[in-house]
Protein backbone atom coordinates (compact mmCIF):
# COMPACT_ATOMS: atom_id res chain seq x y z
CA UNK A 1 0.00 0.00 0.00
CA UNK A 2 1.45 3.35 -0.88
CA UNK A 3 1.08 5.97 2.17
CA UNK A 4 0.88 10.08 0.74
CA UNK A 5 1.41 13.03 3.26
CA UNK A 6 -0.17 16.37 2.36
CA UNK A 7 -1.10 19.56 4.22
CA UNK A 8 -3.81 19.87 2.20
CA UNK A 9 -5.65 19.28 -1.40
CA UNK A 10 -3.24 21.01 -3.29
CA UNK A 11 -0.21 19.47 -2.15
CA UNK A 12 -2.23 15.86 -2.18
CA UNK A 13 -3.00 16.51 -6.23
CA UNK A 14 0.52 17.45 -6.68
CA UNK A 15 2.06 14.26 -4.63
CA UNK A 16 -0.95 12.30 -6.05
CA UNK A 17 0.18 12.80 -9.97
CA UNK A 18 3.79 12.39 -9.38
CA UNK A 19 2.88 8.85 -7.49
CA UNK A 20 0.81 7.56 -10.41
CA UNK A 21 3.09 8.64 -12.68
CA UNK A 22 6.08 6.76 -11.44
CA UNK A 23 4.79 3.78 -10.63
CA UNK A 24 0.33 3.80 -12.42
CA UNK A 25 0.09 1.28 -15.11
CA UNK A 26 -2.34 1.21 -17.71
CA UNK A 27 -5.81 -0.57 -17.60
CA UNK A 28 -8.35 -0.55 -19.81
CA UNK A 29 -12.10 0.39 -18.87
CA UNK A 30 -15.45 1.00 -20.21
CA UNK A 31 -14.68 4.94 -19.92
CA UNK A 32 -11.42 4.79 -21.59
CA UNK A 33 -7.53 4.02 -20.95
CA UNK A 34 -6.74 4.76 -16.93
CA UNK A 35 -3.38 4.95 -14.99
CA UNK A 36 -4.08 2.71 -11.70
CA UNK A 37 -1.95 2.38 -8.24
CA UNK A 38 -1.36 -1.53 -8.13
CA UNK A 39 -2.35 -1.55 -5.01
CA UNK A 40 -4.19 0.38 -2.37
CA UNK A 41 -3.39 4.15 -1.97
CA UNK A 42 -3.99 6.15 1.83
CA UNK A 43 -3.78 9.72 1.97
CA UNK A 44 -3.07 11.35 5.24
CA UNK A 45 -4.34 15.52 5.66
CA UNK A 46 -2.91 17.01 8.12
CA UNK A 47 -4.19 20.49 7.59
CA UNK A 48 -7.68 19.08 5.65
CA UNK A 49 -9.51 22.57 6.12
CA UNK A 50 -7.02 23.94 3.58
CA UNK A 51 -9.68 22.42 0.85
CA UNK A 52 -9.69 25.01 -1.75
CA UNK A 53 -8.15 23.78 -5.20
CA UNK A 54 -6.19 26.34 -7.26
CA UNK A 55 -4.36 24.97 -9.90
CA UNK A 56 -4.85 26.66 -13.14
CA UNK A 57 -5.15 23.02 -15.07
CA UNK A 58 -7.18 21.47 -12.86
CA UNK A 59 -10.03 24.66 -13.50
CA UNK A 60 -11.97 22.80 -10.81
CA UNK A 61 -15.27 24.92 -9.82
CA UNK A 62 -15.42 26.26 -6.34
CA UNK A 63 -18.83 27.48 -6.96
CA UNK A 64 -19.74 23.99 -7.01
CA UNK A 65 -17.52 21.90 -4.85
CA UNK A 66 -18.53 24.56 -2.21
CA UNK A 67 -22.60 24.59 -2.35
CA UNK A 68 -22.17 20.89 -3.13
CA UNK A 69 -21.03 20.43 0.21
CA UNK A 70 -23.41 21.97 1.71
CA UNK A 71 -26.43 20.29 -0.31
CA UNK A 72 -24.79 17.04 1.10
CA UNK A 73 -25.00 18.32 4.71
CA UNK A 74 -28.50 19.49 4.62
CA UNK A 75 -29.17 15.45 3.92
CA UNK A 76 -30.57 16.10 0.28
CA UNK A 77 -30.74 13.70 -2.86
CA UNK A 78 -32.83 16.19 -5.11
CA UNK A 79 -31.53 17.01 -8.70
CA UNK A 80 -33.00 20.57 -8.84
CA UNK A 81 -30.84 22.46 -5.88
CA UNK A 82 -27.34 21.28 -7.41
CA UNK A 83 -27.77 21.12 -10.80
CA UNK A 84 -27.92 24.82 -10.64
CA UNK A 85 -24.53 24.71 -10.06
CA UNK A 86 -23.25 22.16 -12.73
CA UNK A 87 -25.49 21.67 -15.83
CA UNK A 88 -24.00 18.05 -16.53
CA UNK A 89 -24.30 16.42 -12.84
CA UNK A 90 -28.05 15.60 -13.55
CA UNK A 91 -26.78 13.08 -15.88
CA UNK A 92 -25.98 10.76 -12.94
CA UNK A 93 -29.39 10.75 -12.01
CA UNK A 94 -31.49 8.06 -12.97
CA UNK A 95 -34.79 9.41 -13.20
CA UNK A 96 -33.90 12.90 -13.20
CA UNK A 97 -35.43 14.19 -10.23
CA UNK A 98 -33.07 12.49 -6.82
CA UNK A 99 -29.51 10.80 -7.18
CA UNK A 100 -29.77 7.18 -5.91
CA UNK A 101 -26.47 7.39 -4.06
CA UNK A 102 -26.22 10.91 -2.68
CA UNK A 103 -23.98 10.97 0.13
CA UNK A 104 -25.77 13.78 2.57
CA UNK A 105 -29.17 11.70 1.87
CA UNK A 106 -27.70 8.48 3.03
CA UNK A 107 -25.70 10.42 6.25
CA UNK A 108 -29.01 11.65 7.18
CA UNK A 109 -31.94 10.57 5.88
CA UNK A 110 -31.80 6.81 3.68
CA UNK A 111 -32.07 4.93 7.11
CA UNK A 112 -31.78 7.27 9.82
CA UNK A 113 -29.77 10.22 10.77
CA UNK A 114 -26.71 8.24 11.36
CA UNK A 115 -24.82 11.91 12.21
CA UNK A 116 -26.75 12.73 15.11
CA UNK A 117 -26.16 9.28 16.71
CA UNK A 118 -22.26 9.48 15.94
CA UNK A 119 -22.30 12.91 17.35
CA UNK A 120 -23.83 11.97 20.56
CA UNK A 121 -21.72 9.25 20.91
CA UNK A 122 -18.58 11.18 20.54
CA UNK A 123 -19.59 13.71 22.65
CA UNK A 124 -20.73 10.53 25.58
CA UNK A 125 -18.31 7.73 25.00
CA UNK A 126 -14.82 8.20 25.79
CA UNK A 127 -12.42 6.63 22.90
CA UNK A 128 -15.51 5.58 21.75
CA UNK A 129 -14.83 2.83 17.95
CA UNK A 130 -18.05 2.65 17.23
CA UNK A 131 -18.64 5.73 15.49
CA UNK A 132 -19.38 4.21 11.62
CA UNK A 133 -21.37 6.12 8.72
CA UNK A 134 -22.19 3.85 5.75
CA UNK A 135 -22.91 5.43 2.51
CA UNK A 136 -22.99 1.14 0.51
CA UNK A 137 -26.20 -0.43 1.07
CA UNK A 138 -25.74 -3.85 0.04
CA UNK A 139 -30.03 -3.89 -0.43
CA UNK A 140 -29.57 -1.34 -3.24
CA UNK A 141 -26.06 -0.84 -4.39
CA UNK A 142 -25.22 -4.61 -4.38
CA UNK A 143 -27.16 -5.86 -7.98
CA UNK A 144 -26.38 -7.88 -10.32
CA UNK A 145 -26.72 -5.65 -13.07
CA UNK A 146 -24.61 -3.19 -14.31
CA UNK A 147 -27.31 0.02 -15.30
CA UNK A 148 -27.45 2.47 -12.46
CA UNK A 149 -25.34 5.77 -12.79
CA UNK A 150 -24.53 6.50 -9.21
CA UNK A 151 -23.48 4.05 -6.47
CA UNK A 152 -21.41 5.70 -3.48
CA UNK A 153 -17.58 5.29 -3.86
CA UNK A 154 -17.00 6.27 -0.60
CA UNK A 155 -18.75 3.39 0.82
CA UNK A 156 -17.37 4.18 4.53
CA UNK A 157 -16.52 6.72 7.41
CA UNK A 158 -14.96 6.19 10.74
CA UNK A 159 -14.14 8.85 13.46
CA UNK A 160 -12.23 8.79 16.43
CA UNK A 161 -11.81 11.68 18.97
CA UNK A 162 -8.09 11.83 20.18
CA UNK A 163 -6.42 13.71 22.92
CA UNK A 164 -4.18 16.78 21.54
CA UNK A 165 -0.97 16.00 23.05
CA UNK A 166 -0.33 17.28 26.47
CA UNK A 167 -3.81 18.80 26.68
CA UNK A 168 -7.12 17.51 27.87
CA UNK A 169 -8.44 18.76 24.36
CA UNK A 170 -9.73 16.82 21.90
CA UNK A 171 -9.38 16.45 18.01
CA UNK A 172 -11.43 14.73 15.33
CA UNK A 173 -9.84 12.11 13.25
CA UNK A 174 -11.71 10.72 10.28
CA UNK A 175 -11.07 7.85 7.73
CA UNK A 176 -12.85 7.83 4.79
CA UNK A 177 -12.72 4.43 2.95
CA UNK A 178 -13.50 4.31 -0.86
CA UNK A 179 -13.98 1.31 -3.70
CA UNK A 180 -12.91 3.27 -6.26
CA UNK A 181 -11.53 6.81 -6.56
CA UNK A 182 -10.97 9.03 -9.73
CA UNK A 183 -7.48 10.95 -8.63
CA UNK A 184 -8.41 13.89 -10.71
CA UNK A 185 -12.29 14.53 -10.48
CA UNK A 186 -12.92 12.36 -7.08
CA UNK A 187 -10.15 12.04 -4.39
CA UNK A 188 -8.00 15.24 -4.82
CA UNK A 189 -10.69 17.10 -6.11
CA UNK A 190 -14.36 17.15 -5.02
CA UNK A 191 -14.24 14.83 -1.97
CA UNK A 192 -11.37 16.96 -0.06
CA UNK A 193 -13.92 19.48 -0.22
CA UNK A 194 -17.18 17.27 0.40
CA UNK A 195 -15.34 15.26 3.36
CA UNK A 196 -13.53 18.15 5.43
CA UNK A 197 -16.28 19.59 5.59
CA UNK A 198 -18.48 16.34 6.93
CA UNK A 199 -15.43 16.44 9.36
CA UNK A 200 -15.53 19.94 10.32
CA UNK A 201 -19.27 19.45 10.97
CA UNK A 202 -19.12 16.46 12.86
CA UNK A 203 -15.80 17.99 15.30
CA UNK A 204 -17.64 21.89 15.58
CA UNK A 205 -20.80 19.81 16.80
CA UNK A 206 -19.25 17.91 19.30
CA UNK A 207 -17.22 20.76 20.33
CA UNK A 208 -13.67 19.81 19.15
CA UNK A 209 -10.98 20.37 16.90
CA UNK A 210 -10.50 19.23 13.76
CA UNK A 211 -7.41 16.90 13.45
CA UNK A 212 -6.43 14.55 10.51
CA UNK A 213 -8.12 13.10 7.55
CA UNK A 214 -7.17 9.82 6.41
CA UNK A 215 -8.50 8.53 2.67
CA UNK A 216 -7.89 5.16 1.92
CA UNK A 217 -8.66 4.38 -1.87
CA UNK A 218 -9.10 0.32 -2.72
CA UNK A 219 -8.43 1.55 -6.32
CA UNK A 220 -6.78 5.18 -7.14
CA UNK A 221 -6.78 5.90 -10.78
CA UNK A 222 -6.58 8.62 -13.48
CA UNK A 223 -8.00 8.72 -17.31
CA UNK A 224 -5.17 9.15 -19.62
CA UNK A 225 -6.78 11.74 -21.42
CA UNK A 226 -7.45 13.80 -17.93
CA UNK A 227 -4.01 12.91 -16.95
CA UNK A 228 -2.24 14.80 -19.74
CA UNK A 229 -4.16 17.49 -19.32
CA UNK A 230 -2.96 18.08 -15.67
CA UNK A 231 0.70 16.94 -15.95
CA UNK A 232 1.90 20.55 -15.88
CA UNK A 233 1.02 20.23 -12.10
CA UNK A 234 3.67 17.74 -11.84
CA UNK A 235 6.64 19.94 -12.31
CA UNK A 236 4.97 22.71 -9.51
CA UNK A 237 6.42 21.52 -6.53
CA UNK A 238 6.48 25.33 -4.68
CA UNK A 239 2.83 25.77 -4.93
CA UNK A 240 1.91 27.16 -1.66
CA UNK A 241 -1.93 28.69 -2.14
CA UNK A 242 -2.59 29.08 1.65
CA UNK A 243 0.82 30.70 2.38
CA UNK A 244 0.51 33.29 -0.51
CA UNK A 245 -3.10 34.13 0.42
CA UNK A 246 -1.92 34.49 4.34
CA UNK A 247 -0.80 37.46 5.60
CA UNK A 248 2.94 38.07 6.33
CA UNK A 249 3.50 34.87 4.60
CA UNK A 250 1.83 32.92 7.26
CA UNK A 251 -0.99 30.29 6.65
CA UNK A 252 -4.22 31.31 6.10
CA UNK A 253 -7.00 29.46 8.03
CA UNK A 254 -9.95 29.62 6.80
CA UNK A 255 -13.24 30.99 8.72
CA UNK A 256 -14.96 28.15 10.80
CA UNK A 257 -18.06 26.53 9.71
CA UNK A 258 -20.61 26.58 12.78
CA UNK A 259 -20.57 29.61 15.38
CA UNK A 260 -23.59 27.85 16.74
CA UNK A 261 -24.13 24.32 16.85
CA UNK A 262 -27.71 24.48 18.06
CA UNK A 263 -28.94 26.28 15.29
CA UNK A 264 -26.73 25.31 12.63
CA UNK A 265 -28.47 22.54 10.54
CA UNK A 266 -32.27 24.44 11.36
CA UNK A 267 -30.43 27.50 9.94
CA UNK A 268 -28.51 25.87 7.06
CA UNK A 269 -31.93 23.73 5.96
CA UNK A 270 -33.54 27.63 5.70
CA UNK A 271 -30.74 28.93 3.96
CA UNK A 272 -30.82 26.13 1.50
CA UNK A 273 -34.35 27.04 0.75
CA UNK A 274 -33.18 30.94 0.47
CA UNK A 275 -33.52 32.92 -2.95
CA UNK A 276 -29.63 33.70 -3.60
CA UNK A 277 -30.44 37.62 -4.11
CA UNK A 278 -31.71 37.79 -0.27
CA UNK A 279 -28.34 38.28 1.80
CA UNK A 280 -27.80 41.80 -0.18
CA UNK A 281 -31.79 43.10 -0.80
CA UNK A 282 -31.70 45.86 1.84
CA UNK A 283 -35.10 44.77 3.36
CA UNK A 284 -33.18 41.35 3.96
CA UNK A 285 -30.32 42.42 5.86
CA UNK A 286 -31.89 42.77 9.18
CA UNK A 287 -32.92 38.42 8.30
CA UNK A 288 -29.69 37.85 7.47
CA UNK A 289 -28.42 39.21 10.52
CA UNK A 290 -30.53 37.42 13.02
CA UNK A 291 -28.10 33.98 11.55
CA UNK A 292 -25.70 32.76 14.07
CA UNK A 293 -23.95 30.93 11.89
CA UNK A 294 -22.09 33.53 9.86
CA UNK A 295 -20.39 31.22 7.21
CA UNK A 296 -23.59 31.28 5.52
CA UNK A 297 -24.15 34.63 5.04
CA UNK A 298 -20.76 36.12 4.79
CA UNK A 299 -19.14 33.31 2.68
CA UNK A 300 -21.65 31.17 0.85
CA UNK A 301 -24.45 33.29 0.34
CA UNK A 302 -22.30 35.80 -2.18
CA UNK A 303 -20.72 32.47 -3.13
CA UNK A 304 -24.57 31.72 -4.62
CA UNK A 305 -25.39 34.96 -5.98
CA UNK A 306 -21.82 35.70 -7.58
CA UNK A 307 -22.81 32.33 -9.60
CA UNK A 308 -26.41 33.66 -10.54
CA UNK A 309 -25.10 36.49 -11.96
CA UNK A 310 -22.05 34.62 -13.47
CA UNK A 311 -25.05 32.60 -15.61
CA UNK A 312 -27.31 35.65 -16.16
CA UNK A 313 -23.89 36.91 -18.11
CA UNK A 314 -23.22 39.52 -15.84
CA UNK A 315 -19.32 39.47 -15.28
CA UNK A 316 -18.36 42.54 -13.42
CA UNK A 317 -21.79 41.75 -11.15
CA UNK A 318 -20.40 38.48 -10.55
CA UNK A 319 -16.75 39.76 -9.50
CA UNK A 320 -17.93 42.47 -7.51
CA UNK A 321 -19.80 39.89 -5.39
CA UNK A 322 -17.22 37.78 -5.57
CA UNK A 323 -15.31 41.04 -3.57
CA UNK A 324 -17.15 40.44 -0.58
CA UNK A 325 -16.79 36.18 0.02
CA UNK A 326 -15.52 36.58 3.60
CA UNK A 327 -13.19 33.24 3.33
CA UNK A 328 -10.59 34.55 1.32
CA UNK A 329 -9.79 30.94 0.18
CA UNK A 330 -12.93 30.68 -1.81
CA UNK A 331 -12.84 34.31 -2.79
CA UNK A 332 -9.54 33.46 -4.42
CA UNK A 333 -10.66 30.24 -6.13
CA UNK A 334 -13.96 32.16 -7.51
CA UNK A 335 -12.31 35.45 -8.88
CA UNK A 336 -9.58 33.11 -10.39
CA UNK A 337 -12.27 31.02 -11.85
CA UNK A 338 -13.87 33.74 -13.15
CA UNK A 339 -11.37 35.55 -14.95
CA UNK A 340 -10.48 32.51 -16.99
CA UNK A 341 -13.56 32.87 -18.34
CA UNK A 342 -12.54 35.97 -19.60
CA UNK A 343 -10.07 34.66 -21.70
Amino acid sequence: MLHIYARGVSEALHNGLQAIDSCGVTVETRNGDALEFPYPVCTEYTHPRERVLFYPERDANPFFHMLESLWMLDGRNDVQWISEYNGRINTYSDDGITFHGAYGFRWKKHWFDQLEIIIHRLKTYNNDRRCVLSMWDPVTDLVVTNDGKDYPCNTQIYFSARKVFHSELKSLDMTVVNRSNDLVWGAYGANAVHMSYLQEYVAQMCGFGVGKYYQFSNNLHVYKDVFEKVKPIITDADYEPYLTIGADGLSYSSPFLINDAKTFNRELHTWMLMDETEWIAEDQREKAEKYKNKYLIKTASPIRFAWRCWKQKLLDEALAVVDCIEDRAWRLACLEWLERRKK
